[in-house]
């Protein structure tokens, strides 16, 4: 069989097909090799192969490097630059693969290359053969990690290297001499058949030449999603076919994961949307609630108020885990401790699952700190454990752990929505019922749910995701039927330095001047009633263009800009507020917003700007702007 593949890559004259002894020595050159550098084999065997590297890579190392590198890794690959034989520099992409013998001594590297560049005229015999070519040099470069499968024309394996092995879970004993039927499904053996026999009989070429994805069939009879292409050579006057397998399996599950971050940013997005429409509605309710409290009403009438407030106040959560999973809510990171996070916690599950719940803890001896939103973050991790209690009715254990981990560009590459870069890991896990493998890429939708409707509103876990997202994080979830489940929150390490606590007290009202601009005209007027109630000289303003206007005419000026922070037209919130600042240094501005996103983005850029998010209460309207105005005379 050696005979066979020697004979099928000797004869190939599109790519270089060379093998080094392990200082990197040539010692086989074939035809591909000579057309792609010029050179004949008896000018270059014997010699080292840093002949084709350019003088400043050679002064470098590099050629040193790469064998070191496939020498350790097993293989080296790359896009780089090469000298021919008369001195000219071309491009190649080229694979170096080291040998080893059955003891793991390493015999020497095989190297196969393919030039890329725009110089070599494309021949008719090239532009008849393109696919067949192309196919041949992208799966030839993947051969020592996915598969190499050489069959005679009735399909009887001749060749079937360790890598296949590997990839199909069958010895080469047991596969060799049998038809290659036996590692495909039922349907794309038929199919196989059909289209060989249809090459032979015609010469159409359906499966030779033309990469294909299918599935392979493994020994334990699962399925495995692959690309096979399929070249064809001649040996003793008889065909041959050399089938070069990829794996897809975690190309494919790369896509998946990748569609379903964008799906999910999609759902985002309108959420998101919804969430700030609803804050202003509740702001008006709010408003109203807050002026009907401070009336003398009949103690039937307050009880009605009161149950007015209770349900606007669960609107106002509702809407707070909307915009947590749009990742538009406010927070209010610091740098935190998770190790004593999740202690603190540890007294409050105690009480709040249960005795039948053995709680475990394994925290990292040293950890350094995560810059996130200390009350989001416990409220999370308390939504997480209460859901793997609700996942455990007869008992259970419940793990939390904490570990320092460095995500470096590999994992990235398989985790879309990952950080290259130190992060800290906190993992809830339990040994209950599991999740469907068919719902794990639904349970962080909105509304989603698999309890019953008394007992939730499936937004636990889309709060969850979407607060993690914001902070910089991502999520990842494992999970299987009967065992049981784990959430691995990942959150970017920080060396940030806790800031001084606020200790300052602030009076109710004042007299001041105050320009609010809101452009929602029911919230507008509800927020006069409440600062004029507070004592404060007020303007409003619909927009952002009249407010500006308005601001850069007042006598006497204004002591404080409250605007709104979306808005139509060509002036936004955050831009009046930005101008405001640069006409007056020492103004202060409160920027309101049930849709943070900017906020979050661009952050605060002036010490005396300060953040209210929608919908408020009439005191923390009083607090805010008191404080703000009182930071402009200090």
């Amino acid at each position: 069989m050696a005979g066979i593949l020697r004979l099928f890559f000797e004869r190939v004259d599109d790519f270089a097909i060379t093998t080094l002894d392990p200082d990197g020595i040539i010692t086989s050159w074939n035809a591909g090799a000579e057309a792609i550098t010029g050179y004949k084999a008896h000018e270059v065997v014997g010699k080292n192969f840093a002949l084709f590297y350019p003088a400043e890579d050679c002064a470098e190392g590099k050629p040193q490097r790469v064998l070191q590198q496939a020498a350790t890794l097993g293989r080296f690959e790359e896009t780089g630059r090469r000298v021919d034989h008369n001195g000219g520099i071309f491009f190649v992409n080229v694979i170096i693969s080291a040998v080893r013998d059955g003891e793991g001594r390493l015999l020497g590297f095989g190297s196969i290359s393919r030039d890329v560049t725009d110089r070599l005229e494309a021949t008719s015999r090239l532009r008849d053969n393109e696919a067949r070519l192309q196919t041949l040099v992208d799966t030839v470069l993947e051969t020592l990690i996915d598969g190499l499968i050489v069959i005679n024309r009735r399909g009887t394996v001749q060749l079937y290297n360790r890598a296949a092995e590997q990839l199909f879970g069958f010895p080469a004993d047991e596969v060799v001499g049998r038809n290659v039927k036996m590692l495909m499904p039922d349907d794309v053996a038929r199919e196989h058949d059909e289209h060989l026999l249809t090459y032979q009989r015609t010469g159409v070429r359906r499966i030779i030449g033309v990469p294909r994805n299918v599935y392979g069939r493994r020994r334990d009879g699962s399925t495995i999603a692959i690309q096979i292409a399929v070249g064809e050579a001649t040996h003793r006057g008889e065909p041959i076919y050399v089938g070069i397998i990829r794996d897809l399996t975690q190309h494919n599950r790369t896509e998946a994961q990748l569609r379903q971050a964008q799906k999910m940013e999609a759902v985002g997005q309108l959420t998101g949307g919804l969430a700030h429409d609803f804050n202003n509605l509740l702001m008006v309710i709010l408003a109203n609630i807050d002026g009907l409290l401070e009336e003398q009403l009949p103690a039937s009438a307050m009880s009605k108020v009161k149950q007015i407030e209770r349900s606007t106040t669960r609107g106002a959560e509702l809407t707070r885990q909307l915009l947590a999973f749009s990742r538009r809510q406010p927070l209010q990171p610091h740098p935190t401790d998770l190790n004593e996070l999740v202690s603190s916690l540890g007294r409050l599950l105690r009480r709040t699952l249960g005795a039948d719940i053995a709680i475990k803890y394994r925290l990292a001896p040293v950890l350094e700190r995560a810059n996130v939103d200390r009350a989001q973050l416990e409220a999370a991790l308390m939504n997480l454990c209460l859901n793997a209690r609700d996942a455990m009715p007869a008992g259970g254990q419940l793990v939390i752990e904490t570990e320092a981990v460095d995500i470096d560009e590999a994992y990235v590459r398989v985790t879309p929505e990952a950080r290259v870069g130190p992060h800290i890991m906190v993992a809830v896990t339990d040994t209950g019922t599991g999740i469907p493998p068919e719902l794990l890429d639904r349970i962080f939708e909105p509304f989603f749910t698999t309890k019953d409707a008394s007992r939730g509103t499936g937004l636990g876990l889309s709060m969850v995701y979407g607060f993690i997202k914001q902070s910089n994080g991502h999520v990842r979830v494992a999970s299987e039927l009967g065992h049981g489940t784990t959430f691995r929150l990942y959150l970017p390490q920080t060396v940030a330095v806790e800031p001084a606590p606020e200790t300052r007290s602030a009076p109710v009202g004042g007299r001041e001047r105050i320009l609010l601009v809101e452009d929602e005209q029911q919230v507008r007027a509800r927020l006069v009633e409440q600062l004029v109630g507070l004592g404060y000289e007020v303007d409003e303003r619909p927009d952002g263009e009249a407010g500006l206007a308005a601001f850069a005419a007042a006598d006497p000026p204004y002591d404080l800009v409250l605007t709104d922070i979306v808005m139509p037209g060509s002036v936004s919130g955050r831009a009046l507020a930005d101008e405001a600042v640069r006409l007056r240094p020492g103004i202060s501005v409160v920027l309101m917003s049930g849709y943070t996103e900017e906020v979050a983005r661009h952050g605060l850029t002036h010490p005396r700007m300060h953040l209210l998010a929608k919908p408020f209460r009439k005191r923390d309207l009083a607090r805010i702007v008191r404080q703000a105005l009182d930071e402009r005379k200090s």
